[in-house]
């Protein structure tokens, strides 16, 4: 779904639950009830027990997935800036085993950007990038260095590949990686709790109550707008992109 759509559903949704339930709750519970500061002051102090737990909660779980985000775009980008070391090791070595390992390497990043990214955006997990790694691993481990320097960057090239292989297991484990479905239906659940507590205001102008209720409601969806689109790193218009293999894919064709 874009993320306009997405933003219209979500704040429309909650605003609409909101209205509909101050309609009926005027038509019924307060229809012949007259306006009660003593009602508005008990409603408040239930109001602000539950608003400051329920904030506190999605304040954290807002806060927890920006730093999930952040923490898979920071192994993606560690990942890439790896490749590119691994590139330059091996630039270093004899031929054709050099051109050999830096062929599998370009190709490698190639799968990374045009078949791994695509099927990390559906929810699957891609697994044709690793019959690059393996025979880039065969090609290291059987070069036979006939120098100290070319072992010395055959050691460095067998820890970056390691490094390499490590951070391409956390990247497919991310994937996927949101928030539990019990932390969802709390969010929701206290969300039109939070809400329903407008219902039980007392005020004359109705249309400042419709007003309130709307606000109050609009802004609870647009925290779980955001939390929405940063749930899956991988999907959504602001989803991670394979932009730091893309650059690293130009450095390796220069």
């Amino acid at each position: 779904m874009p993320g306009f759509i997405a933003f219209i559903f979500i704040t429309g949704f909650f605003p609409l639950f909101g209205l509909l339930g101050l309609y009926v709750s005027r038509k019924t519970f307060y229809k012949n009830r007259t306006y009660s500061q003593d009602r508005n002051d008990q409603v408040a102090f239930f109001m602000s027990i539950l608003g400051v737990f329920y904030g506190i909660t999605l304040g954290l779980v807002a806060v927890g997935t920006w730093e999930n985000f952040e923490s898979v775009q920071d192994k993606v980008a560690n990942e890439a800036a790896t490749l590119g070391a691994l590139y330059r090791d091996v630039s270093a070595l004899p031929e054709p085993f050099r051109s050999n390992i830096q062929l599998s390497l370009k190709n490698y990043t190639q799968d990374v950007i045009t078949k791994d990214w695509p099927l990390q955006q559906k929810g699957a997990t891609p697994s044709v990038t690793l019959n690059h790694l393996y025979t880039i691993q065969q090609m290291l481990y059987t070069f036979q260095p006939t120098t100290k320097s070319q072992e010395i960057l055959l050691t460095e090239a067998v820890g970056k590949f390691n490094e390499l292989v490590m951070l391409r297991r956390l990247r497919m484990m991310s994937i996927g990686n949101g928030l539990p479905n019990a932390i969802w239906l709390v969010s929701i659940i206290g969300a039109l709790i939070c809400i329903s507590f407008c219902w039980f205001l007392s005020m004359e102008d109705y249309k400042i109550h419709m007003t309130l209720t709307a606000l109050c409601a609009f802004f609870i969806g647009t925290m779980i707008f955001l939390i929405v689109m940063m749930d899956n790193p991988y999907v959504g218009e602001i989803a991670i992109s394979p932009e730091s293999f893309e650059l690293v894919q130009k450095e390796l064709m220069r």
